[in-house]
């Protein structure tokens, strides 16, 4: 039977804001013109299913306060990018969410790969059994 090494999920931390690649406001009076894009470095590139799902979490946080900004989250490579925001909001408002938001998601990974595991340990064992009993059965068959 096959053993399963699988390494437990290592949970997605955050590092800080990715400084030198905070945007620039517009400044140009138009509605939204002060903010700007604040991406905030993650301790690794998220595996696919934590990535996808940053979005839907970002949108119905734990918890979060008068000044969330919906419709702002996502992650490339390895940051979330708060698109549409200030240094100044992050500080006092989305860092204490997003910090929410990565460990549900962290959570949420950590039961789907738990999940993802468990299923490939059963199909291999069916699959073992399944081998075995034709190794077993083979040697009786007879074409005659």
């Amino acid at each position: 039977m096959i053993r399963w090494t699988m390494k437990p999920f290592e949970p997605v931390e955050i590092v800080g804001v990715d400084t030198p690649n905070v945007g620039v406001p517009r400044n140009d009076g138009t509605r939204g013109s002060g903010l700007y894009r604040v991406p905030v470095k993650l301790s690794r590139r998220p595996p696919r299913e934590w990535s996808a799902n940053l979005p839907q979490a970002w949108e119905r946080p734990p918890r979060f306060t008068t000044m969330h900004r919906s419709g702002i989250a996502s992650v490339k490579d390895d940051c979330i990018v708060l698109d549409g925001t200030t240094i100044e909001e992050v500080r006092d408002y989305h860092a204490q969410t997003l910090a929410l938001v990565v460990a549900q998601l962290n959570e949420a990974q950590a039961r789907y790969e738990a999940k993802a595991q468990a299923d490939a340990q059963r199909t291999a064992g069916q699959r073992s059994a399944h081998e075995d009993n034709v190794r077993s059965v083979v040697n009786d068959v007879r074409f005659e």
